[in-house]
């Protein structure tokens, strides 16, 4: 069983030496991940505040819980706690130095006879027999958890400790049972569904509790009282002090945020978070499942690697001025190219896959990514003959339909995956020219502009409006679901922002998928979108009620920047819709989304919505790639029926010059000096 994906944060420390990952989740510690991001270690950790003959009060469930950051960029958080019987201030954060996570708590009880405790528990891995837990007979007492070969040990200052079985014996069913009274001790149990459990020492007052993790148990204690020797005080500043030396977000994401880039610091410091410390580059999409509670087999998790998310993370990265872990993630996709040029659906941390479908844009964005990297500067080798020309050649064996598309759902003719197919095919021929294969280079780009020429007769109904997908490539749709999935065909420049087209298309979009909320509007994903709770709040069973989704939002402001329009409301929209956190939400407009969907996707526009501060006109514009590679060249804009298709290139905000993002347009001569405003 896993928590809930409605997480509130989620940290670790910088570096690589300390290989542990926590998220919270109802104010205070759920999954905690060691020593992969992979691999949840720790399931959970509750308060319960007790009283004799009262049933127990629980913390996470009954308290009401405001979240901060211990400060800007640095992702330790605060958890304060208010129950009208007490008060439980929180502050969690790892060692840098050890496999460690520190609590450093308040306790403010408003009766004098109640009592604090606590239980952990451990994952259980499916397929195994369960998990161990012991109290070592120390003063205080240790206790310990064994999850096949990973050991946890918390320490702090219990006056008792014991184990149990999940709702069976353990401290929440005893204290319950009990009338709000501790009264069945025990030393061990398991195998099973185990966990610790204990009293505090402490009334009232200040305490503080540390959580070691390794792979036996006498290094899991030694470094759980390490840590707690160091003090929380002393960790908390070394914490600071390390992410502090990070890299540092653009002056123009805090110029363009309307919380002076409190967020965008946020937003960069998980994009870090996301990356696991054993293997490079391997960035998850997020560190939770959906419907956690429910979910017994570990299929629908997301604590894996999706080569769409990592190339967005890579990008936001890049745009953000972090090469260095950019690179890193196109070396991962590079290590993990299957034989035929494409990628699993996504993987786990050492490459073995989960899901194996095929999904085309996940093999269009790592060539885009490539093109990104050597237009910045960044790549040390030409990846065209390893990597670029085997995905380019799969997408032409394959394409245009694909298996499923970026909703995962279903699959067939896609607008949004057409349009990242025909960009990735032109900057693949761009490759191949310049590695002299002009035969190579001249096919790719007739299959783009073939590709680009049937969109239309491939994904539109006869009145214009786009849809979703369709199945038939022979046959023009006459129906399909409503869905904004065009609007990539305008990020990548293959139509105008105001082609009539689309203008169209986005009325029907607004009149079936828009939703007003508090903090602004968002879209559905298309019609008929069964993916989310129901509406009695039903976790999702193969069906529900769709729900808005955040990154729709991001998609728009991006349209509106295309058409030289001021989109700082969205801006501000996408803002209000961070978690209580300041940490991406996977939907929109509920107070505990039942899970971070992809919330690297909504970082990742974060980033670069703030990079694209102003609207910048296309100019001829030069930069150096990789060695070898020749100097990236000026291209045709958007021009009317024009069949072919050509790469431009679009300087990012003034203080990134020199970075620049491929798009497509289609040619023509008229307009092949005419600014494009993207």
């Amino acid at each position: 069983m896993w928590g809930p994906g409605r997480k509130m944060a989620f940290g670790t420390a910088p570096g690589s030496k300390s290989k542990v990952w926590y998220t919270l989740a109802d104010g205070t510690l759920s999954e905690c991940f060691f020593p992969y991001l992979d691999h949840v270690a720790l399931h959970e950790l509750r308060f319960f505040v007790s009283a004799g003959g009262a049933p127990p009060v629980d913390d996470s469930l009954d308290g009401q819980h405001n979240i901060s950051w211990l400060s800007p960029g640095v992702p330790g958080f605060r958890v304060e706690t208010t129950h009208h019987e007490y008060r439980l201030t929180k502050e969690l954060f790892s060692d840098p130095e050890e496999n460690a996570i520190l609590i450093a708590a308040t306790f403010t009880p408003e009766l004098p006879d109640l009592r604090l405790y606590m239980q952990a528990s451990a994952h259980w891995q499916p397929g195994t027999e369960g998990n161990f837990a012991s109290v070592i007979d120390t003063h205080p007492p240790a206790l310990l958890l064994q999850q096949q070969d990973i050991w946890i040990c918390l320490v702090g200052p219990f006056a008792r400790g014991t184990v149990g079985y999940y709702r069976s014996s353990d401290v929440q069913i005893d204290l319950s049972d009990a009338d709000g009274r501790l009264t069945h001790m025990y030393d061990h149990a398991g195998p099973g569904n185990v966990n610790v459990g204990g009293e505090f020492g402490v009334r009232a007052g200040s305490f503080q509790m540390a959580i070691g993790f390794a792979h036996s148990r006498a290094d899991a204690e030694e470094v759980a009282r390490t840590a707690l020797q160091k003090g929380a005080g002393s960790v908390r500043q070394t914490f600071e002090r390390e992410w502090r030396a990070q890299p540092e977000i653009p002056r123009a994401l805090g110029q363009v945020s309307g919380d002076e880039g409190m967020l965008a610091r946020a937003s960069f410091a998980l994009l870090h978070c996301l990356e696991d410390k054993s293997h490079a580059g391997a960035f998850i999409a997020s560190p939770s499942a959906p419907w956690g509670e429910t979910n017994h087999d570990g299929n629908q998790v997301y604590h894996l690697v999706w080569p769409r998310d990592l190339c967005r993370i890579a990008t936001a990265l890049l745009d953000a001025g972090d090469t260095d872990a950019a690179l890193r993630a196109f070396r991962h996709l590079q290590q993990h190219q299957r034989p035929d040029g494409a990628w699993y659906q996504n993987w786990f941390m050492d490459g073995t896959p989960h899901w194996q479908s095929t999904e085309l844009d996940q093999v269009a964005l790592p060539i885009l990514l490539a093109w990104r990297l050597g237009v910045a500067g960044c790549l040390d080798h030409d990846p065209y003959p390893t990597m670029v020309r085997p995905a380019a050649q799969f997408i032409v064996r394959e394409g245009p339909l694909t298996q499923l598309d970026r909703w995962e759902d279903s699959g067939g003719l896609s607008p949004s995956t057409i349009a990242a197919c025909i960009a990735a095919l032109i900057v693949a021929a761009e490759f191949a020219g310049d590695a002299g294969e002009h035969i190579a280079a001249n096919h790719f780009r007739a299959v783009a502009d073939y590709w680009n020429d049937r969109v239309e007769s491939w994904c539109s109904l006869p009145n214009g409006q786009y849809v979703r997908l369709a199945s038939d490539p022979d046959h023009r749709p006459t129906e399909g679901a409503v869905a904004p999935e065009f609007l990539e065909l305008v990020r990548y420049g293959l139509r105008r922002p105001k082609d009539d087209r689309v203008l169209r298309s986005l009325q029907g979009v607004d009149t079936s998928l828009k939703v007003s909320l508090p903090a602004g509007p968002s879209w559905r994903r298309y019609t008929g979108d069964q993916y989310g709770e129901h509406e009695d709040g039903a976790p999702w069973d193969g069906s529900g009620r769709g729900r808005a989704w955040p990154v729709l939002t991001g998609e728009r402001a991006r349209h509106f920047f295309s058409m030289g329009l001021p989109a700082a409301e969205l801006v501000r929209t996408l803002e209000g819709f961070a978690g209580v956190a300041r940490a991406a939400v996977g939907w929109a407009g509920y107070p505990e989304p039942p899970t971070s969907v992809r919330q690297a996707k909504w970082v990742g526009l974060s980033i670069g919505l703030g990079a694209c501060r102003v609207p910048r006109a296309v100019g001829h514009h030069r930069a150096g790639g990789f060695p070898g590679h020749r100097h990236a060249r000026p291209a045709a804009l958007h021009g009317g029926d024009c069949a072919r298709a050509r790469l431009h290139l679009v300087p990012q905000a003034p203080d990134h010059a020199h970075r620049c993002r491929p798009q497509v347009a289609r040619a023509a001569a008229a307009a092949r000096r005419r600014p494009l405003l993207v």
